[in-house]
């Protein structure tokens, strides 16, 4: 993959790889990681493991583990770490890394998936045990998110080299036994721009694509075949930020959900296979054949009838609706949401206001992919302490219970019974599964689509020779 880069910065530069994203917030330390930022840390920090290119859990700091019967215990060998080295990385010291970054993480809904973890021991110089409250099959995956990657002041583990500023930046690979120096040249550019550096032969691959990145690309002539889409899970719809007025009340909630013709609000970005789902958290892992949705036996006419129903109902003793504000990205892929959401909501007898991301709102779009297939994943998204939306404090203290039954049938009816609450609730305005793609000309070694719609830049690096 790695090429000798024109890597001046000017509109003709050759790179590497370009990443979707903002320059400017590249390097933010938000929870969950921006894109461009959480393929940045995965480079530059390590895990105790990480994600291969396939999205299958490879070591890391960790060069083995082993899983107790029970699933209880995990129990990692650092067998690179030189003992004999007062200066030297120990256990220890990736005990106390991992148990400062799980602090600093609490409040975010990656610190309430990290509440599984019962203790860390550092049991010698090589070896660290985690022990959970309750058994979680997916719990290496968890550990292999880029918030997680750790770094070590003074010590080395592998992990590759930043240097550069702004959008032009440089991963560097020193010369090590077996592994010659290498570099990665990288350009972080916003959608548009990502997209249109692809197409004038800049790169040969693009990571990062979303929804604001797919309108501008040409789905024809050279780039057929290019566009490698993930089979990505997650959250994917607008948030009710203020519940107050008509959004107070659970049932005026759904009329606005009820209202939307999720494949009409897709069908412009001409994405094959996409389903649409209404319910907050799905069921299963991804490939898990869905139950049928809030309003399967009705037609979207039928649908939009009820809801503008209730909107006249409200009005008839409140007084007309005030336009709703929607905070949407700026890009052009907010551009098409916005339009297909008002045409859905003014059959109903609603209006809504365009806002900026950032700015105040009553719904806000949430786009984001699901690191883990586990209903917890999505309940700790909707958690009070977390979201600044609609949620239900007898959901969270249910899923804080269930974190800490040890029995799983118990466990797994409290997990239902906190995602019925939600789904009866209507706390979120689900459109189905966030849409990830990359931009791949020809073969690039280190690059594969997967379930996590994240394609780690380490990858890319030669084998070792």
């Amino acid at each position: 993959m790695l090429f000798a880069s024109a890597c001046d910065g000017g509109d003709s530069a050759r790179y590497d790889v370009l990443l979707v994203g903002d320059p400017e917030v590249v390097a933010s330390e938000a929870v969950p990681l921006p894109s461009a930022g959480a393929l940045l840390r995965e480079a530059t920090a390590s895990g105790i493991v990480a994600l291969d290119a396939e999205g299958r859990i490879q070591p890391d700091l960790a060069a083995r583990w082993i899983v107790t019967d029970d699933g209880l215990s995990y129990i990692f060998r650092f067998e690179d770490f030189e003992t004999d080295d007062d200066k030297a990385l120990t256990a220890l010291d990736v005990r106390r890394a991992l148990r400062d970054r799980i602090r600093q993480l609490r409040g975010s809904a990656l610190g309430l998936d990290l509440s599984v973890i019962d203790g860390i021991y550092a049991r010698t110089d090589e070896v660290i045990e985690i022990r959970l409250k309750t058994a979680m099959p997916e719990f290496l995956q968890l550990l292999a998110e880029p918030e997680l990657a750790l770094t070590f002041k003074g010590h080395e583990t592998g992990a590759l080299v930043l240097s550069g500023e702004g959008p032009v930046l440089t991963l560097s690979r020193p010369e090590r036994p077996g592994m010659p120096a290498a570099e990665l040249a990288v350009q972080v550019s916003p959608a548009a721009e990502a997209v249109r550096r692809f197409q004038d032969g800049q790169a040969e691959l693009m990571l990062g694509g979303d929804l604001d990145a797919l309108p501008h690309v040409e789905k024809g002539g050279l780039l057929r075949g290019t566009i490698r889409l993930d089979p990505v899970a997650g959250m994917f719809g607008l948030a009710i930020a203020k519940e107050e007025g008509f959004l107070s009340l659970a049932a005026n909630r759904e009329a606005l959900s009820m209202a939307i013709d999720r494949p009409a609000l897709i069908e412009p970005f001409g994405i094959g296979g996409w389903l649409p789902r209404a319910r907050p958290v799905p069921v299963g892992p991804l490939g898990t054949v869905q139950p049928p949705d809030l309003w399967n036996a009705y037609t979207i006419e039928q649908r939009q009838s009820v809801a503008a129903q209730r909107v006249r109902a409200w009005a008839a003793t409140r007084g007309a609706l005030e336009p709703f504000t929607v905070a949407l990205p700026p890009g052009t892929g907010g551009d098409i949401l916005m339009r297909r959401l008002s045409e859905d909501m003014v059959k109903i007898g609603i209006t809504l206001k365009r806002v900026g991301p950032d700015d105040e709102a009553q719904l806000r779009l949430v786009e984001e992919v699901a690191w883990m297939d586990r209903p917890e994943w999505y309940l700790h998204r909707y958690n009070c302490a977390v979201t600044k939306s609609v949620c239900d404090p007898q959901a969270d203290a249910l899923v804080a219970q269930a974190i800490a039954e040890p029995d799983a049938a118990i466990r797994a009816e409290m997990l239902a019974e906190a995602q019925a609450k939600l789904t009866a609730g209507h706390v979120f305005i689900s459109f189905g599964a966030p849409i990830r793609f990359s931009l791949v000309r020809g073969g690039v070694d280190g690059f594969a689509v997967n379930r996590w719609g994240f394609h780690p830049l380490s990858q890319l690096f030669a084998d070792p020779i």
